[in-house]
């Protein structure tokens, strides 16, 4: 099995995240009409109704001002598109920005720049600061790993492509791409009086490979991925077209290197994928890519990032 080119199978879904996909395309329109309607609500913005009198074309810039790597680009292009506001775009996702580097150019009439303003940001920001934790981890690691998210997203879509400008892995998009068979799936099906679980859960999921990018099993302990690893080898012929996957969950890295020991002793080893979660920080990080997994997912991209610090400002 090529462990990379499963890795890109499995794992990275980036390229689906863009205007030109109906899904997300779809989803882009629903998630920007009801941020601007909940922010202005019935009355409008009334502050700018109130002060602005003239309602001018004006011109305005979107600038960083701190290091990072962009992301949200197209979104907010379309954002501001969608409130009258022309826009030239001077950063691509993925990006280096240097403080007070110009982002977009933009021009429209005050009241429409004020009123998109703050939701502008707040996606930029974030996911822009998505995307600067992810290359820095992405660039810690040196390669040895792939660096995903976890389902812990606040702005579902919008965090996983932040982390894909940050050239990390996206993992599975949401709940109808893939699946992952967690331990409370497990645990349900051992109140069904079921003696071996963790078989039951692959059997089952096999029915449903053809629906899904990946099988993923998520498992706490060396006997729990023997017994998955095994149930895959005598389910899958070619790892390539269905990737499966064995979640080592809350597990060190010294447990994570004695399990890997162990699957390739017993020859179980070519045939999955193993991915470490739970509790990888930016402080133990290197120990987790050394212990040899193909890859780390980690709730902390999105859940513990820092909005990066960018500005609109009307010249």
């Amino acid at each position: 099995m090529d462990r990379k080119k499963v890795i890109q199978r499995a794992y990275q879904r980036g390229h689906l995240l863009n205007l030109d996909n109906p899904m997300y395309n779809s989803w882009i329109k629903q998630f920007i009409v009801e941020e601007i309607k909940g922010d202005v609500g019935k009355r409008g913005d009334i502050t700018s109704n109130a002060i602005l009198r003239n309602n001018r074309v004006v011109d305005a810039v979107i600038y960083s001002r701190q290091d990072g790597i962009v992301s949200g680009i197209e979104e907010v292009e379309f954002l501001y598109k969608n409130n009258n506001v022309k826009t030239e775009i001077m950063k691509k996702d993925g990006e280096i920005l240097k403080k007070k580097d110009i982002i977009m150019k933009l021009r429209g009439k005050e009241k429409d720049l004020l009123r998109v303003e703050r939701s502008a940001l707040d996606i930029l920001q974030r996911m822009s600061g998505i995307s600067t934790l992810t290359n820095e981890l992405v660039n810690k690691v040196k390669n040895k790993v792939g660096i995903a998210p976890t389902r812990k997203t606040q702005w579902r879509y919008f965090d996983k492509k932040a982390v894909f400008a940050g050239k990390g892995l996206t993992h599975r998009l949401a709940l109808w791409e893939s699946i992952l068979i967690k331990d409370n799936h497990i645990k349900t099906i051992r109140d069904e009086n079921i003696k071996d679980p963790i078989n039951e859960c692959l059997q089952r999921a096999w029915n449903y490979r053809n629906k899904a990018n990946f099988i993923e099993i998520e498992v706490q302990s060396i006997k729990g991925a023997l017994k998955a690893a095994l149930v895959f080898l005598h389910l899958q012929k070619d790892p390539e077209k269905v990737p499966c996957i064995i979640m080592l969950d809350n597990m060190s890295p010294k447990e994570i290197r004695k399990t890997i020991k162990e699957l390739k002793r017993k020859d179980l080893y070519n045939h999955i994928l193993l991915e470490a979660s739970g509790n990888i920080t930016p402080n133990n990080i290197i120990s987790y890519a050394n212990s040899g997994v193909d890859v780390l997912s980690l709730g902390y991209l999105t859940h513990s990032s820092k909005a990066l610090d960018i500005k609109q400002k009307i010249e």
